[in-house]
């Protein structure tokens, strides 16, 4: 028997309007509620409709709730457009103080950095108050890992901690120096990628030239501002950036070459990973037990909660 929502109010997060083979209009959509859970919905002669939606939009949606292909879906009855509402709302968002981990990781790098140009590009960019506001709400990934608002610093924060314990660790081969300020600014330049206006999408830099080139983009600003400051440490800070996807096929345009971009593209990696391996067993609430198949990380996730 299918279950009915009516009333319910959700932000359209995606949404793609086309026709079926007898040329009726139809629409599939990608729901959120103020819960950050999203739902997946289809609405046939969606011509009926008294608005066009757009994502962005905020709707109050009537649904029967029928399962397709094993996951719940809205079979969308009506949608009406609600306004007064604000979109900023509907959007997931860390479960940490986005103000405290700021503070706590400015601090942390500030303590273990001691080359003079390095400090120098840091305080250009932590003085830098739009890229600083931006950089406490952007998510990481638009709906991998860390998709939600202050997923960026979230996730830079942890890859900052995670590089500090493996150069302590490697501390006989690895620049520790040099591998933070990579871990700080490895993913900077989705704060130009990434845009939060009306849902989480690309920007078109974002989709042209990608956070890699946006990244080297932004640092050398600073760089160029900055008397003296040595070439090669550009270029090895430049290098971290751009490689640390790790493969061509991930979007690098270099693998890694030094030992600091190899351990940086590792960090990263995992810390993404992991989030997304949470992120996934809390969406389908998975206490103990399987999920279902998940197409990106090709494989189903299982949980025994410590049970063994």
């Amino acid at each position: 028997m299918d279950l009915r929502i009516k009333g319910s109010k959700y932000l359209i997060f995606e949404i793609n309007k086309s026709v079926t083979k007898d040329n009726r209009p139809y629409i599939k959509v990608i729901l959120m509620d103020k819960d950050g859970n999203t739902f997946n919905g289809i609405m046939f002669d969606s011509n009926k409709l008294k608005f066009d939606p757009e994502k962005g939009h905020i709707v109050e949606v009537i649904a029967n709730i029928q399962h397709y292909n094993g996951q719940p879906q809205f079979k969308i009855l009506d949608m009406s457009l609600v306004e007064g509402e604000n979109r900023f709302d509907f959007f997931p968002k860390t479960e940490n103080d986005v103000d405290k981990m700021l503070i706590e990781m400015k601090n942390l790098i500030f303590q273990n950095i001691n080359n003079r140009y390095l400090v120098e590009l840091l305080n250009k960019f932590f003085n830098d108050k739009e890229i600083i506001e931006k950089f406490k709400v952007i998510p990481a990934a638009k709906n991998v890992h860390h998709a939600y608002i202050g997923g960026l610093l979230e996730h830079t924060f942890s890859v900052v901690k995670l590089a500090l314990i493996l150069s302590d660790y490697y501390s006989q081969d690895i620049d520790k120096e040099l591998l933070v300020v990579g871990a700080l600014f490895h993913d900077i330049g989705k704060l130009f990628e990434l845009t939060i206006d009306e849902s989480f999408d690309y920007t078109e830099d974002g989709k042209l030239l990608g956070h890699l080139l946006l990244g080297i983009d932004l640092i050398n600003k600073y760089i160029s501002q900055i008397d003296g400051f040595p070439s090669r440490l550009k270029s090895l800070i430049n290098h971290m950036i751009a490689s640390h996807h790790g493969i061509l096929e991930y979007g690098s345009p270099k693998k890694p070459k030094t030992k600091e971009a190899l351990l940086l593209h590792y960090i990263d990696d995992m810390d993404a990973k992991l989030n997304t391996f949470k992120s996934l067993l809390e969406k389908e609430k998975v206490d103990e037990g399987w999920t279902s198949y998940d197409r990106l990380l090709e494989r189903q996730i299982f949980n025994h909660n410590s049970n063994y």
